[in-house]
Order: structure tokens, then sequence, then C-alpha cells
């Protein structure tokens, strides 16, 4: 009962405490999201104030509410749009990675973390948050805008390139053989292939499956 009565205590001071700090964002016309960001900082770990009892509780309703603000996002736009999105967009998509990429890697490099080190901070510096900017849009009323396609598009092509960056990263991290890290990269393009082949060329029919 007690742990039940400090769960419910915390997470109604939570709610309160970000729902003032939503309230003061929006009459100084900005996004919350920074406020959010430190008001996580100032309680939890390392804060004024531990949340012990919320914790769990507090990380498994995060992690469901940035898939349903990507769901959310995502039925802004068809299968299609999104492929015409990606043709139209690479350029930009190959500007993020140089611009944002590099730097991270070379910072490595020269702290003397070596090839494996200069991987990893690269993908630090390059992949962009999609929840987070999902919800500064979102805030902002900008979804609507002519540039969100190519917001949109840049970090599509970031979140699909995790699909490659990711298994490699993994292999490199554990020493696995060449031939291990193939086949972790095969399966991977392989099941965002099929997620897009299907959402193309039968997303209408798995649409009517799922309405019936």
């Amino acid at each position: 009962m007690h742990d039940t009565t400090a769960l419910l205590v915390e997470l109604g001071a939570v709610i309160l405490g970000l729902g003032l700090v939503g309230r003061f964002a929006g009459r100084i016309g900005l996004s919350p999201i920074p406020l959010y960001l430190l008001a996580g900082l100032a309680f939890g770990h390392g804060g004024l104030i531990p949340l012990d009892a919320s914790e769990e509780f507090t990380m498994v309703g995060a992690e469901i509410g940035v898939i349903l603000l990507l769901l959310l996002l995502g039925l802004e736009y068809s299968a299609s749009e999104l492929v015409t999105s990606l043709k139209t967009q690479y350029p930009s998509g190959a500007v993020d990675f140089v611009l944002n990429a590099t730097p991270g890697a070379v910072a490595a490099l020269i702290l003397g973390w070596g090839p494996v080190g200069a991987v990893a901070l690269a993908g630090v510096t390059w992949i962009s948050s999609s929840g987070v900017i999902a919800k500064v849009m979102t805030d902002l009323g900008r979804l609507g805008n002519r540039e969100t396609p190519v917001i949109l598009g840049v970090l599509v092509m970031e979140d699909l390139a995790m699909a490659i960056y990711l298994p490699l990263l993994t292999a490199m991290l554990a020493g696995v053989s060449l031939a291990g890290g193939s086949l972790a990269l095969v399966i991977a393009l392989g099941a965002v292939g099929l997620v897009l082949y299907l959402a193309l060329r039968h997303g209408r029919l798995i649409s009517r499956a799922v309405s019936s």
C-alpha cells in the first residue's frame, strides 16, 4: 500500500509540474520540450528530489508516448509520399550526414578513441531525435508547412540508415567476424525492405483487413 501511495503521489506531482511548465511555455510562445528536459534534469538521478517509486512506470510511459507520437506523425503521410520524399530529399540527407557525422568522427580520432569510437561518436552526432522534433513541430503547428516534408525526409533517412548503422556498430563493438556482421546487416535490410514493400504494394489491402 505504501509503495502504491508513493507512486501515485509522485506521478501526480510530476504531471502537475509538467502541466505548469507546459502552460508557462505556451504563455511565452515556446515549445515545452526544453523546459521538460530541464525539469527532468532537476529531479531523479543526480537531481534535487529522487523519483524512485515512479521511475519504472515513467520509463514505460515515455516509451509508449514516443511510439504514439511517431505514429501520429506517420499518419500525416502515406507510403507513396514517403518514398517520393526520399527520392527528392536524398541530397539533403547526404548533406545532413556529412555535416553532422564528420565532426563526431573527427573528435573521436583526435581524442584517441580509435576507429570504433569514431564510428560510434559519428552516429551520436549524426542522428536526431525523431520524437523530439515531431513534438516540436506539432507544438509549433508546423506539420503543414512547406519545409516540413524536407525535415521529415531527412529524419526518415536517418532512421532507415540506423538499420545499417546499428548492426555494423554492434558487430564492431562485439568484435564479431565480418560474416556475423554481414548477416545482421542483411536481416535488418530485409526487414526494412519488406515493410516498405508491403506498405507500397499492399497498403490498401492491409488497411482494409485491419479496419474490418
